[in-house]
């Protein structure tokens, strides 16, 4: 690896690039360096300052500013004040989203959130931790890339048969009627924390229906506000007046009527596509990418599962016991992109037919990146930076892990996109 390739060392990782630094190691948990209870006011501090910045600005100037993937953000208050109030304490664990397969609690005063099934068929959920361990063991084995998506951290995954999780806390969780009480399976996951009060409101003031906007800001559920970037899709009209920040969709068109740095961002999703296809070796079938923030404080825990241990289960295991938990600091945070749920993803083959297969993901179930032939000329514009840096992306991945015999596969990959949305009359 050249001097231009090697990963900076930490102090200039967080003095050039402004970025979180989330390693494992072999040791104990160490303590925090400093308090909870300072960061919170160094926080309170900040959230202020944001929000007399944003207060000076343009809904369209606030979000191009904080919406970038390198700027400095922080916690709303309530929501670190939420954060204080758990540490050591026995706090509800609130849903804080629900997706096709399973509902996400967050464990309020640390960096984890606990996702379970809807069902009592947990493959889809062990599928999703199999399939994330690899893809974080993807990025963490090539060259960093200044500007990369994060990958949360997949910390553990327990069973009903976990005593120790379930007997400290089944009562934590906020079940509910239609998700009752009991014993599941658990996979447990770094939190993508919200984006923070003056971006939220910002969303609101400009894309929300004025009459809806009251109604909006006193939300307790917009609280838990992450953007998705649909760069391949286009947005029409305000919406209805149920407007909601959970996971909110930022359509092509808002994305270029905001000005946000679509080169840095399509760079970005080109090189998570490329490290899928050709080091993790997976289809991406139905990913997400996200924006949100994290903590920029390290965060350890005592192990990391090791890819042959994780080949070794047969099934749905429990390793529960094996990791530990560590506190955090929530005070100034990053917006990031995020890529997250890997619950459907498949192996491909290195052959026409896994060609195939990624091809089929992409244009089925990949809305975040741009596509061909859609008549729009920014998504074009954005699908021409996509495929110059996926090629590009593509051909380092394939040299770092000796495929170079696989060198046309990316061009293939994306001549079958084109094709495959190509229009008939």
């Amino acid at each position: 690896m050249d001097d231009e390739q090697k990963r900076p060392d930490k102090g200039h990782y967080f003095q050039q690039h402004a970025r979180r630094l989330l390693k494992s190691t072999d040791s104990s948990v160490s303590s925090r360096s400093i308090s909870l209870d300072a960061a919170l006011i160094a926080n309170l501090a900040l959230e202020d300052k944001l929000e007399a910045e944003a207060s000076a600005e343009t809904p369209e100037a606030c979000l191009k500013r904080m919406l970038s993937i390198k700027s400095v953000v922080s916690t709303s208050s309530s929501f670190a004040a939420r954060q204080k109030a758990s540490i050591d304490a026995n706090a509800t664990f609130k849903e804080i989203g629900t997706g096709s397969i399973g509902k996400v609690f967050e464990h309020p005063g640390t960096v984890f959130v606990y996702k379970l099934p809807l069902s009592d068929d947990p493959d889809k959920l062990w599928n999703n931790y199999k399939m994330h361990q690899r893809v974080k063991i993807s990025f963490e084995t090539l060259p960093y890339m200044d500007g990369q998506v994060e990958i949360p951290e997949c910390f553990w995954y327990a069973t009903p048969d976990s005593n120790a999780f379930w007997d400290e806390h089944i009562d934590n969780f906020a079940f509910t009627q239609q998700f009752p009480k009991k014993r599941r399976h658990v996979l447990c996951m770094e939190r993508i924390f919200p984006l923070p009060r003056p971006i939220r409101w910002a969303l609101i003031d400009k894309f929300c229906p004025p009459q809806g906007q009251t109604m909006a800001r006193n939300n307790e559920a917009n609280k838990d506000c992450l953007v998705r970037l649909y760069f391949g899709r286009l947005k029409y009209g305000m919406g209805s007046r149920f407007f909601s920040l959970r996971n909110f969709k930022l359509h092509a068109n808002q994305i270029k009527e905001l000005d946000l740095d679509m080169p840095e961002l399509i760079n970005a999703l080109a090189h998570a596509m490329a490290v899928l296809h050709w080091h993790t070796r997976i289809d991406g079938n139905d990913v997400e990418f996200v924006l949100g923030s994290s903590p920029m404080e390290e965060q350890k825990v005592r192990g990391r599962m090791d890819l042959q241990t994780l080949n070794s289960y047969t099934g749905p295991t429990s390793n529960y016991e094996k990791m530990t938990h560590s506190r955090t600091d929530f005070s100034k945070r990053l917006t990031s992109l995020w890529m997250v749920d890997f619950d459907d993803c498949g192996d491909i083959s290195m052959d026409e037919r896994g060609i195939a297969k990624a091809v089929k993901a992409f244009i089925e179930t990949n809305h975040y990146c741009p596509r061909p032939n859609t008549g729009n000329k920014f998504i074009e514009q954005a699908w021409t930076h996509f495929g110059n840096s996926y090629l590009s992306w593509s051909a380092r991945v394939l040299e770092k892990t000796n495929s170079v015999h696989l060198k046309d596969f990316h061009q293939k990959f994306l001549v079958g996109v084109f094709q495959g949305t190509k229009k008939t009359v």
